[in-house]
């Protein structure tokens, strides 16, 4: 009995800290650079591709595109798209100008 609830206990402990690192953080340079090439749909439904997120600011983003940095504000973007980061598909959309991460399912 007292394994049981010993490997219960462990179970647990390895499902909840699994369970944290689901998403990247987007504060952390580095897993913005996991992210890897990307492509923003603005409101106006046009596309920019092959984008690599460099930056969240408060109010807008800063991103590479061509060797060569922009930013562009959040209220003008629909979403941002990732299908081969490391955290599988996503997209980040900014509600209320605050990002949130969403997985993309097929």
């Amino acid at each position: 009995m007292h394994k049981l609830i010993l490997l219960s206990a462990l179970l647990v402990l390895t499902v909840s800290a699994t369970k944290q690192n689901n998403l990247p953080d987007l504060t952390k340079k580095e897993d913005l650079t996991a992210l890897g090439f990307g492509r923003i749909i603005e409101k106006d439904n046009s596309i920019i591709k092959k984008i690599k997120l460099e930056a969240i600011k408060e109010y807008w983003i800063e991103y590479i595109k061509d060797n060569s940095l922009h930013d562009k504000p959040m209220e003008k973007i629909s979403r941002i798209e990732f299908y081969d980061s490391k955290w599988g598909s996503l997209k980040i959309e900014f509600p209320d100008n605050k990002p949130k991460i969403i997985w993309i399912t097929y």
